[in-house]
């Protein structure tokens, strides 16, 4: 039987294993003085991903050299990897640009993705994780009135769930695949959603009748859910060897996987998860630059402000070094290829279909324009301002006198044929006239 007990040891076990940047005894002092830092993040607004990048966003300039200004800014697409790849290829490589993006990224690019992942995750600065899974979880959950209560209920359907999800490449998406495949259960992962809060709209729109979600996101964006009366049921539990308290009825997916080969598999499935949001910059940086924001960001996971923050804003943090995500990466890359080209095979044929948006089309006049995409109109210039969202990487298109245009040069008063899909949801284009 394969095993993998670094990820039941945790990651600091695993420090000592990795020689990376920020290693070697005397180095030269970074300094970001006058500089403004990005925080890339591979999500749209809304989503976990998203609070756990602004969150570090807001806290680790006053760690770094200089106390340089921080920003946080959103790079959705195709499943994180337009982040991912920005961050690689083409983020400065002076510790101006790191950021977040799925945990899944490494797997898939050693797994030999090319088409997602076209690098190689053991070259990535790795700047730490702001958590390593302790007392989190990553659990399948189902609306209520479906009347499922157990994985064998889901076998035994006669038609498949559809579960929201973003695109290949997510944990979201790729992880109830597997899941599907090991455990034989009737779930069709429904891609196309742009992420974060879309996700849970689509359940409880009833657009999808489940979705896989961490514990602390949804504790964050939906706790009514975990209210006794709420819409939903955990039914399984993913990424923990013991059941969290608040789902006593749920068993661990480690429960539930009995052949020794799909244990394996399992291994290798949960093991990103160890380093939960991770937060990465581009290869090649200078020993001192990567030092300092490692350094900064696990100097920023201790301030009394950052977890007082994170407190208030239901945020589950247990944050591991860069040393030791690089560590995990790299026990990753040494791992039989049968089990990657298992995981593979998997995902090459996955029958997850794209959703048809049924979208509304309204005439309106932009009455206000917020942060991160955010904008009222009112229909046809009257009656109550109506809220939706522009997201980037691609799902949202803009154009603007009959030219394409950019999310941020749509302005109050223009004159707009939007298409989306109601109040609160994020729009699939806007036609403005300024």
């Amino acid at each position: 039987m394969f095993s993998i007990p670094y990820a039941r040891l945790g990651l600091a076990a695993l420090a000592g294993a990795a020689v990376t940047a920020g290693s070697i005894d005397t180095v030269k002092a970074a300094d970001f003085t006058g500089k403004t830092i990005k925080v890339i993040i591979g999500y749209a607004a809304g989503g976990g991903y998203d609070r756990y990048g602004r969150q570090v966003a807001r806290h680790i300039g006053k760690y770094l050299p200089g106390k340089p200004t921080v920003v946080a800014q959103n790079r959705p697409g195709a499943g994180s990897y337009n982040a991912a790849n920005y961050i690689f290829y083409n983020a400065p490589k002076d510790g101006t640009e790191f950021g977040t993006f799925a945990r899944s990224v490494p797997i898939l690019a050693l797994a030999g993705k090319k088409g997602q992942a076209k690098f190689d995750p053991r070259k990535f600065t790795w700047i730490g994780t702001s958590s390593s899974y302790k007392g989190e979880a990553y659990v399948m959950v189902v609306r209520k009135d479906t009347g499922i209560k157990s994985i064998n209920e889901l076998r035994n359907l006669d038609k498949p769930l559809n579960f929201a999800a973003t695109s290949f490449g997510s944990d979201g998406t790729d992880v109830p695949i597997v899941l599907r495949d090991m455990l034989g259960i009737n779930i069709q992962p429904l891609r196309g959603y742009p992420g974060g809060n879309t996700l849970y709209l689509a359940v409880e729109r009833n657009e999808a009748q489940g979705r896989m979600t961490g514990y602390a996101s949804m504790k964050t964006a939906k706790p009514d859910w975990l209210k006794p009366d709420g819409p939903i049921r955990v039914i399984l539990q993913f990424a923990t060897k013991t059941r969290l308290p608040d789902f006593p009825d749920a068993p661990t997916a480690q429960e539930v996987v009995t052949k020794a080969d799909d244990k394996a598999l399992l291994d290798l499935l949960e093991s990103p998860f160890y380093m939960a949001r991770p937060f990465a910059a581009p290869p090649g940086l200078k020993p001192d630059v990567a030092k300092a924001l490692r350094d900064g960001f696990m100097k920023a996971h201790e301030d009394p402000k950052y977890i007082a923050e994170a407190k208030k804003f239901r945020l589950l943090t247990s944050p591991s070094s860069g040393e030791e995500v690089q560590a995990l990466v790299e026990k990753l890359g040494k791992i039989d290829r049968k089990l990657y080209d298992r995981y593979s095979k998997i995902l090459e044929n996955p029958k997850s279909p794209l959703r048809k948006v049924k979208w509304l089309k309204v005439s309106g006049v932009i009455d206000k324009i917020g942060k991160r995409g955010r904008f009222q109109f009112k229909v046809d210039g009257k009656g109550k301002a109506v809220k939706s969202r522009m997201a980037g990487g691609g799902y949202t298109k803009v154009q603007i006198n009959g030219k394409k245009a950019s999310r941020k040069k749509v302005k109050a008063g223009m004159n707009c044929e939007i298409w989306y899909e109601g109040p609160g949801s994020y729009a699939g284009r806007l036609d403005c006239k300024s």
